[in-house]
């Protein structure tokens, strides 16, 4: 099954996320992230579509993300930026969340339904965890 892929607003710009529980780390792509603040972290590598990537800085990125219902939700989360994250459904993929947002978010996906039907049950109900 595909990754669902979500709408996300970042600095005004509608986007396009894809919500990947097989991930662990979230990730932009570093073209979007240029002008957000910079987050320090200790460089590592990652594997990525077949590619590897060398990560030396994560960027502080505020958003909108709306679930399935177009409940929209603000949040805040360090991601890492990389050159590309290829395409999913034939759209170019702007952000990828992974699991440990996902998580904290209590994304639930209904992959019953076409397409997958998303909720952020935590964002939702305002029960965020603290990590």
């Amino acid at each position: 099954m595909a990754r669902p892929l979500v709408e996300v607003e970042i600095k005004g710009k509608k986007l396009c996320a894809a919500l990947d529980t097989g991930a662990w780390r979230s990730y932009i792509r570093s073209e979007l992230a240029k002008r957000l603040p910079l987050f320090p972290v200790q460089p590592f590598e990652v594997g990525l579509g077949g590619k590897t990537f060398r990560v030396k800085e994560g960027r502080v990125v505020p958003g909108i993300i709306k679930d399935s219902e177009g409940r929209a939700y603000q949040f805040a989360q360090v991601l890492y930026p990389v050159r590309d994250l290829g395409e999913e459904n034939g759209k170019r993929i702007d952000v990828l969340f992974g699991a440990v947002i996902l998580e904290d978010w209590g994304t639930i996906i209904n992959e019953s339904t076409i397409p997958p039907q998303v909720d952020y049950y935590r964002l939702r109900k305002g029960e965020l965890t603290e990590l």
